[in-house]
């Protein structure tokens, strides 16, 4: 039976979570709450045979953040789930670097999701053995090795069995056939200026997100760098399932969209390198078109009368040529950009001020709450009042 430790200052938190299901019968024991970092330390100490620690981001004397850089030197065999009303990318980028299992939205939070969630993690910390630091070093060696030598061209010169050995030495769990798919973030200038000289912590972002959505039984997935990603699935279905929900997560997690190349089925090894060498090399820099129309979506989301008509006057091209430009190059269509940029600012506006959702439908491009509200809630998959 897996033990839970609660973590929140809210009371009514505090109590939702405990009465959410009937845990016991999941195979969870919620062991005790605490209403702070310090607290909920001393009850560990106190109790060590805790396995999960469930924690709300922001509270005093000590908050998750701290909790969770704390239990990486105290006792990191704790696996830390974050809850939070914050979707800000900051706060996710700190809470993944702090050592985070997982970060869920309280907005999104609800019975299955969160039951799923703990038993997955449950089901990581049961396993009775646990691979070795060496062996998964090893590993990670061999696929930045494999992926070194897709990129440089090396595999074209390389023999079939040299190929496969160094495919063997991944340890994917995949064989052939098998579908890829490679992602790169739709905005490497604005990822760079947020991360300076934190990339390491994007990347590691990404790749935990995806982990989210890829169980190591069922596919692979990881970085290539900071700017290109991979996934390997057994058919091209699940490709596109996890890619919509890795999407979905990245907007909400990370502000940003992410572009995409699929190949396969790969029939064999030394194919798959040279289809894999094509779809990585596939992603061209954004075009003139492209960069200016972003542009001016990004300056003029505010204005109710903005549509593909205004942008393509701006970018000098036809409404067709945009159009089908724009979803070439970055994967969605120009309406789905303008509503995505609405809904980001929307977002940063309910957590940060204290306006009337009247008043922030005007002020990102709604010319009424209703049509803001179903807006809101496609993207979020929650409404603008139960977001705040």
């Amino acid at each position: 039976m897996a033990e839970i430790l609660i973590v929140d200052d809210e009371p009514l938190v505090l109590l939702t979570l405990k009465s959410l299901c009937d845990w016991e019968a999941h195979g969870i024991y919620i062991i005790g709450e605490a209403e702070n970092g310090q607290a909920a330390l001393e009850c560990i100490r106190a109790h060590p045979s805790v396995d999960i620690v469930l924690t709300d981001v922001d509270m005093p004397v000590m908050d998750g953040l701290e909790l969770a850089e704390s239990l990486k030197e105290i006792d990191p065999g704790v696996s830390v789930i974050f809850l939070s009303s914050h979707s800000n990318f900051d706060y996710v980028r700190r809470a993944f670097k702090s050592g985070a299992y997982d970060y869920i939205l309280k907005s999104e939070m609800n019975e299955r999701s969160l039951l799923e969630l703990i038993q997955r993690v449950a089901a990581k910390s049961a396993k009775p053995e646990r691979t070795p630091s060496a062996v998964v070093q090893e590993r990670e060696s061999a696929r930045s090795a494999f992926f070194a030598a897709v990129t440089e061209g090396e595999m074209e010169k390389s023999s079939a069995e040299n190929i496969q050995s160094l495919f063997e030495r991944c340890a994917f769990s995949v064989s052939c056939p098998f579908y890829f798919m490679i992602l790169k973030p739709g905005d490497i200038p604005l990822v760079r200026t947020r991360y300076e000289n934190s990339l390491y912590d994007f990347q590691k972002t990404v790749t935990d997100l995806l982990k989210r959505f890829v169980p190591e039984e069922q596919g692979d997935s990881g970085a290539v760098s900071f700017d290109q990603y991979y996934l390997f699935m057994t058919g091209p279905e699940k490709l596109e399932t996890v890619f919509e929900l890795f999407y979905k997560s990245a907007w909400t997690y990370l502000d940003i969209g992410f572009e995409r190349k699929t190949g396969g089925p790969a029939a064999d090894i030394a194919s798959f390198g040279n289809d894999l060498s094509a779809c990585l090399k596939g992603f061209l820099p954004p075009s003139r078109i492209v960069i200016r129309s972003r542009r001016y979506i990004q300056e003029h989301f505010d204005n109710p009368a903005l549509d593909l008509a205004e942008i393509a006057r701006y970018s000098e091209v036809s409404k067709n040529h945009l159009s089908w430009e724009f979803a070439r190059e970055t994967g969605e269509t120009l309406s789905d950009f303008i509503t995505r940029t609405r809904i980001r600012e929307a977002r940063k506006l309910l957590s940060e001020t204290n306006l009337r959702i009247y008043e922030i439908a005007e002020k990102t491009g709604y010319m009424n709450v209703e049509t803001f509200s179903r807006a809101f809630k496609k993207i979020t998959g929650t409404s603008p009042s139960r977001f705040v």
